[in-house]
């Protein structure tokens, strides 16, 4: 059974955010000098900003309660393309109007992580 069968889109949408956010929030970005990192930490933030604005009001509240089953050790670049897996866990049309401009996005970050790994 995969995750969209067992998970809604909304729940997947928060995860997405909550993974992004995390990833701007990674400790390896923090007083770190390289500028590569710094410059995907932000799109990270930018794109999870996007995404969160997609959220019906008071959604945003649900983050905290967002488990990320991801490693401790992960690196800003796992986060972001575990934000990505979880985009493609439903069809874009699951999602609320105007993911597919975010999910467009989160291609175009996960194309410079790859970029820097």
């Amino acid at each position: 059974m995969n995750e969209s069968n067992t998970v809604d889109p909304s729940t997947t949408w928060l995860r997405l955010v909550a993974l992004l956010t995390a990833a701007a929030d990674s400790p390896q970005t923090r007083g770190a000098v390289e500028a590569d990192l710094h410059s995907l930490a932000l799109g990270a933030q930018i794109v999870a900003s996007r995404a969160l604005a997609l959220l019906p009001v008071g959604a945003d509240g649900d983050l905290e309660d967002v488990v990320l089953d991801v490693a401790v050790s992960s690196t800003l670049v796992d986060l972001i393309w575990a934000a990505s897996r979880a985009a493609r866990t439903h069809p874009v049309e699951a999602f609320a109007p105007g993911a597919a401009a975010v999910i467009a996005e989160l291609g175009v970050l996960v194309a410079e992580a790859e970029a820097l790994s």
